[in-house]
Protein backbone atom coordinates (compact mmCIF):
# COMPACT_ATOMS: atom_id res chain seq x y z
CA UNK A 1 0.00 0.00 0.00
CA UNK A 2 2.99 2.19 0.75
CA UNK A 3 4.49 2.11 -2.81
CA UNK A 4 1.00 2.11 -4.28
CA UNK A 5 0.58 5.76 -2.79
CA UNK A 6 4.17 6.63 -3.52
CA UNK A 7 3.62 6.38 -7.02
CA UNK A 8 0.33 7.85 -7.09
CA UNK A 9 2.30 10.69 -5.46
CA UNK A 10 4.90 10.78 -8.01
CA UNK A 11 2.59 10.57 -10.70
CA UNK A 12 0.37 13.55 -9.80
CA UNK A 13 3.79 15.81 -9.31
CA UNK A 14 4.75 15.08 -12.63
CA UNK A 15 0.98 15.96 -14.27
CA UNK A 16 1.53 19.10 -12.46
CA UNK A 17 5.20 19.85 -13.69
CA UNK A 18 4.33 18.62 -17.56
CA UNK A 19 0.89 20.59 -18.11
CA UNK A 20 1.90 20.65 -22.35
CA UNK A 21 1.21 16.76 -22.73
CA UNK A 22 2.10 16.40 -26.77
CA UNK A 23 5.52 16.31 -26.55
CA UNK A 24 7.47 13.06 -27.46
CA UNK A 25 8.05 10.83 -24.35
CA UNK A 26 11.60 9.17 -24.81
CA UNK A 27 12.01 5.80 -23.12
CA UNK A 28 15.82 5.92 -21.81
CA UNK A 29 16.97 2.60 -19.82
CA UNK A 30 17.21 3.04 -16.47
CA UNK A 31 20.38 1.53 -14.83
CA UNK A 32 19.95 -1.39 -12.53
CA UNK A 33 21.47 -0.95 -8.95
CA UNK A 34 22.19 -4.80 -8.47
CA UNK A 35 23.13 -4.42 -4.75
CA UNK A 36 19.41 -3.22 -4.03
CA UNK A 37 18.08 -5.52 -1.10
CA UNK A 38 14.64 -4.25 -1.43
CA UNK A 39 12.92 -4.73 -5.41
CA UNK A 40 11.94 -0.81 -4.92
CA UNK A 41 15.39 0.14 -4.40
CA UNK A 42 16.44 -1.93 -7.99
CA UNK A 43 16.03 1.65 -10.00
CA UNK A 44 16.35 5.32 -8.47
CA UNK A 45 13.60 6.79 -9.49
CA UNK A 46 14.85 10.01 -8.40
CA UNK A 47 17.34 9.95 -10.96
CA UNK A 48 14.64 9.24 -13.74
CA UNK A 49 12.57 11.19 -15.90
CA UNK A 50 9.44 9.94 -14.99
CA UNK A 51 6.54 10.23 -16.89
CA UNK A 52 2.76 9.91 -16.25
CA UNK A 53 1.15 7.22 -17.62
CA UNK A 54 -0.86 7.84 -20.68
CA UNK A 55 -3.54 5.02 -19.45
CA UNK A 56 -4.31 6.96 -16.22
CA UNK A 57 -4.63 10.53 -18.51
CA UNK A 58 -8.35 10.23 -18.00
CA UNK A 59 -8.19 10.09 -14.35
CA UNK A 60 -8.42 12.77 -11.93
CA UNK A 61 -5.05 13.14 -9.24
CA UNK A 62 -8.28 12.94 -6.45
CA UNK A 63 -10.25 9.88 -8.16
CA UNK A 64 -6.44 8.37 -8.10
CA UNK A 65 -5.58 9.02 -4.85
CA UNK A 66 -9.39 7.36 -4.03
CA UNK A 67 -8.71 4.79 -5.69
CA UNK A 68 -4.71 3.42 -4.31
CA UNK A 69 -6.26 4.05 -0.80
CA UNK A 70 -9.12 1.51 -1.56
CA UNK A 71 -12.13 3.82 -1.69
CA UNK A 72 -12.99 3.58 -4.91
CA UNK A 73 -13.23 -0.27 -6.66
CA UNK A 74 -10.65 -0.42 -9.26
CA UNK A 75 -12.94 -2.87 -11.68
CA UNK A 76 -11.16 -1.54 -14.69
CA UNK A 77 -14.22 -0.06 -16.45
CA UNK A 78 -12.78 3.63 -16.50
CA UNK A 79 -9.50 3.10 -18.58
CA UNK A 80 -8.91 3.74 -21.99
CA UNK A 81 -9.20 0.41 -24.14
CA UNK A 82 -5.58 0.31 -25.42
CA UNK A 83 -4.60 -2.62 -27.89
CA UNK A 84 -2.03 -5.14 -26.23
CA UNK A 85 -0.09 -6.71 -29.03
CA UNK A 86 3.67 -6.82 -30.13
CA UNK A 87 5.91 -5.18 -31.99
CA UNK A 88 5.87 -8.36 -33.89
CA UNK A 89 2.17 -7.44 -34.75
CA UNK A 90 3.37 -3.83 -35.61
CA UNK A 91 5.24 -5.16 -38.09
CA UNK A 92 2.70 -8.11 -39.50
CA UNK A 93 0.56 -4.77 -40.03
CA UNK A 94 2.73 -3.09 -41.61
CA UNK A 95 3.87 -5.82 -44.50
CA UNK A 96 0.22 -6.43 -44.57
CA UNK A 97 -0.51 -2.51 -45.50
CA UNK A 98 2.86 -2.21 -47.66
CA UNK A 99 1.10 -5.20 -49.66
CA UNK A 100 -2.25 -3.85 -49.93
CA UNK A 101 -0.48 -0.54 -51.37
CA UNK A 102 1.59 -2.48 -54.05
CA UNK A 103 -0.28 -4.90 -55.12
CA UNK A 104 -3.96 -5.82 -56.13
CA UNK A 105 -5.56 -8.82 -56.21
CA UNK A 106 -5.92 -11.69 -53.09
CA UNK A 107 -3.38 -14.09 -55.32
CA UNK A 108 -0.58 -11.23 -55.61
CA UNK A 109 -1.19 -9.93 -52.20
CA UNK A 110 -0.60 -13.79 -50.74
CA UNK A 111 2.45 -14.63 -52.81
CA UNK A 112 4.02 -10.82 -52.07
CA UNK A 113 3.54 -11.41 -48.17
CA UNK A 114 4.96 -15.46 -48.41
CA UNK A 115 7.95 -14.07 -50.26
CA UNK A 116 8.17 -10.64 -47.59
CA UNK A 117 7.65 -13.11 -44.64
CA UNK A 118 10.79 -15.69 -45.74
CA UNK A 119 13.03 -12.68 -46.43
CA UNK A 120 12.54 -11.74 -42.60
CA UNK A 121 12.89 -15.05 -41.75
CA UNK A 122 16.31 -15.13 -43.89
Amino acid sequence: MHIRILEARRIIKERKIRLDGNCVRRFVIPAVNFRATDYVDLINWQACNVTPPTVLIHISSHELLKMIQGDVPMDGKDFIKFPSHTQAVERIVKLVTEASRKRVGPQIYQSYTRIQKTNTII
